[in-house]
């Protein structure tokens, strides 16, 4: 290959990677929407509820009972027993109904807080072992399935910011037409009134 041709297809080279680089208005835009179905999705898992069968009042009351007074917590976990607790407790006054179903209905952040709260259990004694063994049993299962059904409805969330992760890596490396309305504008303002033609 000759100096011309190699020229030539430099030329074609870097002509074909000006032709696939993104324009900066169709990323800004795509950004737009990954934020706002951020928002969206975000606004869906706070609201999600997820219905325990607590197989009666009885189990629901040693947990309400074991939330009050004998929870762990530390910093990190303080603001996620007092969510929780809060959950369990608005719904207390259904427990009361013959109506009750033994559903309690928890948001999808107190189901995990829930799951980690009994995994990581500790008491002492014949009493507290036998409570907390027939609270497992009771409701483990069901806590632990939630736990799964959570994790798999926030997978589109998970997704999302994988998807914005990505784009800001694309905004930020700067491989991009910009075709904004800044730069549009300031184009046009250069060829309108060009100094040294004057």
């Amino acid at each position: 290959m000759n100096e011309k041709e190699i020229t030539n297809q430099e030329t074609a080279n870097q002509e074909v990677q000006e032709v696939v680089k993104p324009l900066k208005s169709v990323l800004i835009k795509e950004h737009k929407k990954l934020m706002d179905d951020n928002d969206r999705l975000l606004t869906e898992m706070q609201e999600r509820e997820y219905g325990i069968d607590f197989k009666s009042k009885k189990v629901y009351d040693k947990l309400l009972k074991f939330l009050e007074k004998e929870a762990q917590w530390s910093h990190a976990t303080a603001a996620g027993l007092v969510m929780l607790y809060h959950n369990l407790r608005e719904q207390k006054d259904i427990t009361r109904t013959e109506e009750w179903d033994n559903i309690i209905n928890l948001r999808s952040a107190n189901v995990s807080i829930l799951w980690q709260m009994m995994t990581k259990m500790s008491g002492n004694g014949f009493y507290e072992a036998k409570n907390f063994v027939e609270m497992m049993a009771a409701i483990g299962q069901e806590i632990s399935t939630a736990v799964g059904k959570v994790h798999q409805d926030n997978q589109a969330l998970r997704d999302n910011h994988a998807a914005l992760a990505k784009l800001d890596q694309e905004i930020d490396s700067g491989q991009w037409i910009d075709d904004t309305a800044e730069e549009v504008e300031q184009d046009t303002l250069a060829d309108e009134v060009d100094p040294i033609a004057e």
